[in-house]
Parts: structure tokens; sequence; C-alpha cells
């Protein structure tokens, strides 16, 4: 299989002139399964931020499954529960529940798909107010989209709202985790918390349509950069964050102007 095999222009979307990763090829043509068919919503009502980014507390939210040893460890699929990861806690110690082989990655840099590190450089530079007092966790491998969207939600934004959280970025993992955290994004949006997503599949997000996304063209599992390269890492969650607090009423999809090598 090649690379042009696992690529599309995404018919019947908009045409993004460039091809793009996808999973569905890999799911029939290596694991001989049918992809199960996305949502297509509407574009999303937006929340306005009430702050500038450079005041703003930014929340995290993360599919990784990320938690500490004296957590209880997250299933691996169907799991409505989370963890709040403190930010001042240390990454060295940190553990991954989300078992796809995707997580090669985080284990060799948790900051690609837990951006704990490049969040608190962000805050030191100035670029945003704060980081919030904890992420928010979860496997982002669910299917029961009714409960997420009534259940989970109203939580995880109350979660956020306690922390004075301005804007929250959205980080999904596993394609599975792009569609539940596309959900999730709309529905703590509706609650009135901001969301802004960084997605590696291109696809996904023109169906889910995730407030203030942002498509970086990198490997499954690396949302927020590549392992081992921290000022990329930086610079991909700034223009993410930078790209939210511009967005206009009308949904779209921003492509962030970063290669993998």
């Amino acid at each position: 299989m090649t690379v042009t095999d696992v690529h599309e222009t995404t018919a019947g979307l908009a045409d993004p002139d460039f091809p793009v990763f996808d999973p569905d090829v890999l799911l029939r043509n290596v694991l001989g399964i049918e992809p199960e068919p996305l949502p297509d919503f509407d574009s999303p009502a937006l929340t306005p931020m009430r702050v500038p980014l450079r005041e703003a507390t930014v929340g995290l939210l993360v599919s990784c499954g990320a938690y500490f040893p004296d957590q209880p460890r997250l299933k691996q699929h169907s799991d409505l529960s989370y963890r709040l990861l403190p930010r001042e806690r240390d990454l060295d110690d940190v553990l991954f529940g989300h078992m796809s082989p995707i997580r090669a990655f985080a284990l060799a840099d948790p900051n690609v798909a837990y951006p704990r590190d490049t969040l608190l450089d962000l805050e030191r530079d100035g670029v945003i107010g704060r980081y919030a007092a904890a992420a928010v966790s979860m496997v982002g491998s669910i299917s029961q989209f009714d409960e997420l969207a009534t259940e989970a939600a109203p939580r995880i934004a109350g979660e956020f709202k306690a922390m004075g959280a301005d804007l929250v970025l959205v980080v999904p993992f596993c394609p599975q985790c792009h569609v539940a955290f596309g959900i999730l994004a709309r529905a703590i949006e509706r609650r009135g918390v901001p969301t802004t997503s960084i997605t590696t599949l291109y696809k996904h997000a023109n169906y889910l349509k995730p407030p203030r996304a942002s498509f970086l063209d990198f490997p499954l599992g690396c949302p927020a950069g590549r392992p081992g390269e921290k000022a990329q890492q930086r610079e991909i969650v700034k223009a993410a964050l930078q790209h939210a607090e511009q967005a206009g009423p009308d949904w779209e999809l921003e492509r962030l102007p970063f290669q993998w090598a």
C-alpha cells in the first residue's frame, strides 16, 4: 500500500486542493472493517471569547487517556469518565490509557498529545494569559454520543468554568476520538465555553465541524507537533490558538502551515 493509497481529495466536501489522509482506506484494506458513517453537522454557533488571547485562561481537553499513577486508569473504550491533570505535575510520571498503536508518539514525548509544557511556555511568553489549573483527560474511543453530549459535556464545561477558562484547546487522538471530541467540543461550546480544536483528520473535521478548528497535516497521534520538536510544538499550538482568537462567525477549517518533515 502506497502513500497515495490512503489519501483522497474528499469528494463531496470542499476540495482542499491537497491530498489528505483517509483512515477509511486503512480500515477497509488492512483491517477488513467497514467504517461507520460520520455525523454530518451544520456549522456551530460560537460562544464569543470574553478577553483577548494574551489575557485568556486556556484550558486543555485531551483524548489520549493521560493519567497519573495515583489516579484510576481510564478504560480503553466507552468510558465517559475523565481525569483532572494538575498543571504542576511533571510529565515524567504521566501514563496513557489509550492503547492505540499511535500512542508510541506520546510515549516518546507526551507533549504531542498532552501539550502541558507547550501551554506553560506560551503562558511564560505572554501569548496566553494563563494555562488553566488542570487539564481534562479522557480516552476518546467513545460511541455513546447522546450521553457524551448531554451528560459528560455539562460536567466538563462546569470544570472549565470553575477554572475560569476563557478558551479550551481540544486535542483529539485517534479516528474515533475525532468523532467523539468533535461532538464534545460542540456541546461544551453550547454551554458557554469557547473551544478550539487541532485535528489531523480533514474529512472528520469537515463533517463534525468542531468550533474554530485547525487542520494539521501530521500523523494521527501527533495533534500538537512532532516528538522532541519543542519549538515546532510551540508554534503549532500558538497558531491554533491565534486562529481561534481571529475566527469569524462562519465555520472554516484553517490549515496550519507546518510540515512533518
